[in-house]
């Protein structure tokens, strides 16, 4: 063997181990993106079940806070008719005060 064959030997083992640890690394690398797209996907998943989740209790806060709402106008109706029997009833004369036994 000369000298040109050996290094023709030793290239070649070279590039096939350049080749090899290219592939490994190349491998290596697309197993990392796809666990990371795997976490992403299980990310994006938990944040739109949480959304989900928000957006219903939000809307069932807003229906209670309606319902209060309308007790309240409901109550307030009540109190205003209240004070207006109480005044109208302080209008009027009232009998039994006036009226005493005498003995």
């Amino acid at each position: 063997m000369d000298w040109v064959t050996a290094l023709g030997i030793v290239a070649l083992a070279a590039g096939g181990t350049i080749s090899a640890v290219v592939l490994v690394a190349v491998g290596s690398i697309r197993r990392s993106l796809n666990e990371h797209a795997v976490r992403q996907s299980q990310q994006i998943k938990r944040l739109t079940e949480s959304v989900a989740a928000l957006t219903s209790q939000q809307q069932a806060a807003e229906t209670r806070i309606q319902q209060l709402s309308d007790a309240n106008r409901r109550l307030a109706e009540e109190l205003t008719a209240l004070g207006e029997r109480l005044s109208d009833g302080d209008t009027m004369p009232r009998h039994s005060r006036s009226a005493r036994l005498l003995h």
